[in-house]
């Protein structure tokens, strides 16, 4: 069954086209971007912008330690209703995303849970203390998409040299 999403403000920035067009969909995959098509089912997009989905790279997702705020199921079904796709997490959780183990339990959360792609950053220092460097390759093996002490600065010189 095929579905067509018309008269929506179509914008692919890669490819540089921001103006009103039709998207073909059949199945999962979107088949054809033009004017004028027709398929199955129509939905009416007047008055909205349709676009690939979009990435937030810092968001915050309060599990582990802060499920009464929010989960990474809860965080990414309110991520996927304001149209992304894909979020970085911040590791200013409880306790730090701050080794391997603990990267690993976000992925597996997000596996688990989520219905959009969780990419889960871990902590530049240990314990976010801005003391002690993080095994960033370990981090990164493990799935780590980038490192931060969020929010927080790291004080000693020496110690932000070799985190950079």
């Amino acid at each position: 069954m095929s579905t067509v999403i018309k008269n929506g403000h179509f914008i692919e920035p890669a490819s540089g086209v921001s103006e009103p067009m039709d998207i073909l969909i059949d199945g999962d995959k979107v088949v054809q971007i033009g004017k004028n098509l027709q398929g199955d089912e129509t939905i009416d997009a007047s008055g909205c912008i349709v676009c690939p989905g979009l990435v937030d790279i810092h968001v915050h997702f309060r599990e582990p330690g802060f499920e009464s705020k929010e989960t990474i199921e809860t965080g990414s079904r309110a991520a996927a209703r304001g149209g992304f796709t894909t979020v970085v997490t911040m590791a200013n959780t409880n306790p730090t995303i701050d080794n391997a183990g603990m990267v690993e339990f976000v992925n597996r959360r997000a596996r688990e849970t989520a219905c959009i792609k969780i990419r889960p950053a871990a902590c530049a220092t240990k314990g976010m203390q801005g003391k002690e460097i993080t095994e960033m390759a370990e981090l990164k093996d493990v799935g780590a998409v980038a490192v931060t002490d969020d929010g927080k600065d790291i004080p000693n010189s020496a110690v932000m040299r070799r985190v950079l």
